[in-house]
This record gives C-alpha cells, sequence and structure tokens, in this order.
C-alpha cells in the first residue's frame, strides 16, 4: 500500500479555507442582533392620567414613554399580572399580556406603543404590557420608600403607591384564628385592619398567595402595603409578610377573646359546643339577616305550623378560667315573635348530660327586644370564677302556644 503524499505548501492552502469557515461561524455567535426601543416624548404618571381625564381611553401609538419604580412583584403570588410602579407624581397599575420579569425595585422605562391607559372599578391602569416589547429596565434595587400615613388618610389618590401603617391591628374578629386568604380558594380574601380609633381599611390577599394558609398576626404594630380601589372601596395589598410587624399590645377595649365562638364554621357544636334537649328542637346555624354576612346561631320551637313545647340548651365546653384575673363574657343576640327570654347561665359543677344534673347561676345579661334587632349583651362579670373551671349555658324555652325565634352571635371572654 502506498501513502499519499502532498506538499507542504499544498497541505497550506488546503486548511486556509477551514480557517475562514471556523473564524465566520465565531464572528455570527460573537454579535447577536440587537433591538432598540426608542423613547420618544416622555410621559409622567400623572399625565397619562390626565389623558384618561381629557380623552377617556388613550391607545398610544407613537413613540412615547414613561419612566417608574416597581414596587410590588409576583414571588409570593400575591400578585398576578398585576404589577404596580410609581414615579414622583404617583403610581399606576401595569396589566401584564404574561406573568414574570418585574421586580421590587426595578427602574424601569415603559414604551407605550401598543397599551391603552382605561381604569377598572375606578383603579387606572396601563393594559396590555408585554414586558419583552414595552419594558426597558434602567438599574435594578432602586426601592420607593412607602409614604407613612394613618388609616383615615388613605386616599383614592394613593392607589398603586407604597404607604406604610402605624399602629394598626387586624379587627379581633379576624385576628382570633383567621388565616391570610383561603388556602385552596380560587378568588381572593378580605380581612380588616383597624387603629385604636376604629378607623378601618380592607386588607386583600390572594387565595394563591403561598402564605394564604398562615394565621394573622394577632398584636399591633405596622405594615407596608400597595394601595388599591374597587368602585368606591379602599384596599391594600400586602407586598411581603416580612415588612408585617404586628407583634405588640392590642389596642385597649380590643383584645381578642380568651375563648370564643363565632358559628362561622356553619356548626352549632363545633369547638366542643354541646347541646341538650327534651324534644326535637336543637340550635342550628344561619345567615339570613347576619350582622356582619356570617353565619349564626338559630334555635325556633315552630315547626311545620306549630310550636314545641321545649327546654334545650347550647352548652359550652369546660373553660379555665384559673390563669384570669378579670374576664369578661360577652355576646349578641338577636330575635323576633313571642315567647320566653333567651337566658345565660355559668356553673362550676356541670360535667354532662341533662343541665339538671349540675347548679346553674343565672347572668344579667341584656337580649334583643325582638324585631331582629341585634343586641350586645353588655361585660358580664366572671370575675367571681376565676379560681374554677366553667361552663357557660344558654337555655331557650318554648310552648305550645309562643316561642321566639333566637339568634345568637360573637361569643367571647375576654381576659386579663
Amino acid at each position: 500500500m502506498h501513502r499519499m503524499t502532498f506538499p507542504s505548501a499544498f497541505r497550506t492552502l488546503l486548511f486556509l479555507p477551514l480557517l475562514a469557515v471556523l473564524a465566520g461561524c465565531e464572528k455570527d455567535l460573537d454579535t447577536p442582533t440587537t433591538r432598540t426601543i426608542p423613547t420618544g416624548q416622555i410621559y409622567t404618571i400623572q399625565d397619562l392620567k390626565n389623558m384618561y381625564d381629557t380623552l377617556g381611553d388613550v391607545r398610544f401609538t407613537g413613540d412615547a414613554s414613561v419612566y417608574a419604580t416597581v414596587i410590588n412583584d409576583e414571588l409570593d403570588g400575591n400578585f398576578y399580572k398585576n404589577i404596580y410602579v410609581q414615579d414622583a407624581t404617583g403610581g399606576i397599575c401595569l396589566r401584564l399580556l404574561n406573568s414574570g420579569g418585574l421586580y421590587v425595585g426595578d427602574s424601569i422605562r415603559i414604551y407605550l406603543p401598543g397599551t391603552v391607559c382605561r381604569p377598572y372599578q375606578n383603579l387606572m391602569q396601563l393594559d396590555s404590557v408585554s414586558v419583552d416589547n414595552n419594558v426597558v429596565k434602567q438599574a435594578t434595587l432602586r426601592y420607593v420608600q412607602p409614604r407613612v400615613v394613618t388609616i383615615d388618610e388613605i386616599t383614592p389618590d394613593m392607589q398603586s403607591t407604597l404607604i406604610r401603617l402605624d399602629s394598626v391591628e387586624f379587627i379581633a374578629a379576624d385576628a382570633a384564628g383567621s388565616t391570610w386568604a383561603t388556602a385552596g380558594g380560587s378568588s381572593s380574601t378580605n380581612r380588616t385592619i383597624e387603629d385604636c380609633n376604629g378607623n378601618q381599611v380592607l386588607v386583600r390577599s390572594s387565595d394563591y398567595s403561598n402564605y394564604a394558609a398562615q394565621p394573622l398576626p394577632q398584636g399591633k404594630g405596622s405594615m407596608v402595603a400597595v394601595v388599591g380601589v374597587f368602585g368606591s372601596t379602599l384596599q391594600l395589598y400586602n407586598r411581603s409578610l416580612a415588612e408585617v410587624n404586628m407583634t405588640g399590645p392590642r389596642c385597649p377595649g380590643q383584645e381578642l377573646p380568651f375563648f370564643g365562638k363565632n358559628f362561622n364554621d356553619g356548626s352549632a357544636t363545633s369547638g366542643g359546643w354541646t347541646q341538650w334537649s327534651d324534644t326535637t328542637v336543637l340550635w342550628t346555624t344561619n345567615t339570613v339577616g347576619s350582622n356582619d354576612g356570617t353565619p349564626y346561631g338559630q334555635i325556633k320551637n315552630y315547626v311545620n305550623g306549630a310550636n314545641i313545647p321545649c327546654e334545650t340548651w347550647l352548652i359550652s365546653p369546660s373553660i379555665n378560667l384559673t390563669t384570669t384575673t378579670a374576664p369578661i363574657l360577652s355576646f349578641i343576640t338577636g330575635c323576633n315573635y313571642t315567647g320566653a327570654n333567651l337566658q345565660v347561665f355559668v356553673s362550676t359543677d356541670y360535667t354532662s348530660g341533662a343541665p339538671a344534673s349540675a347548679t346553674w347561676t343565672s347572668l344579667p345579661a341584656a337580649v334583643s327586644p325582638g324585631a331582629w334587632t341585634w343586641t350586645s349583651s353588655g361585660a358580664l362579670s366572671l370575675s367571681s370564677y376565676i379560681s374554677s373551671n366553667v361552663h357557660i349555658g344558654f337555655k331557650y324555652t318554648g310552648t305550645s302556644a309562643d316561642g321566639k325565634t333566637w339568634e345568637l352571635d360573637d361569643i367571647k371572654i375576654l381576659a386579663q
């Protein structure tokens, strides 16, 4: 076998075209095409709002831009394709075509062609924003400092801006066992915060947030949030749990119940409550005419067109008052029709079964006068029982001639 050989000069000529091909490939990889987004006319966020006030829906076609800073992102699931930005003149909500790409502290230029400025339920929005085609990042980590305000100072003009509230707390009805949202739900959940003067504002959280199942803080403190508006209702959007610091003592008179039952789960006997009756007349729950839109306890002896004579008790589980100094029982009632009043008792020796087997002491509670009027019981002192375990019992009485329909809600014992 003969091996072919080539002159060295010829080998060099064969190699040169290969170098040219490789050099050409390397050049293509190093020089990707770039796209330049024009700037055009510069507007402020307030300019956009003024345009809508004058023209109605504004659909941008010519080159124009707005500079702003991102004040929320989608990382914890509380926001989805809704990004709030603000500049020195105010804030606006960006409705994104696709999720992702913008983060708290991003300083951006929004290229306006293809977007539409218009409100939704009085919240001004810049709709149809593409992060790829309409957003040019200028810098990162340029954080906006929240404006410190009180609840009564929040106005619709603050929409889509960042604020901080101090000395606020979730109302007792929410803080006593509620979570931020409804984990596994498909919408959003409203909770309420208030200050020590009783001023309140809604906090709206997505059921898809990664902290939906987390319990609400029970103390008083501060919260950073984005201001929103829906129709005529102001509402806040939590930005991060790390910016909610409510660990201080609650406002006087707004302490959480040491013990309570609000029937919100739709059960009369959950939480260790029991009932005893000498007939089939029993406590149930209802929502018609609710004082707060949630279920309440209800009992009536008018069944199938007739009054049933009965004695029916709703009895709490054993409540340990030995760690308290000044326990106060309260609840609210509503009623209608004619018959005996609902009575409330306390016992230190009841165990189970028929109430007649124990000793019960009547408590001087105010009850509803009728016409479905919700009435507070007043503060019923349990200080005489601070060395005991007690049961609280609500006694309903009906006859063959009459019987009121009673409603019962917000049973709680406040204790120091």
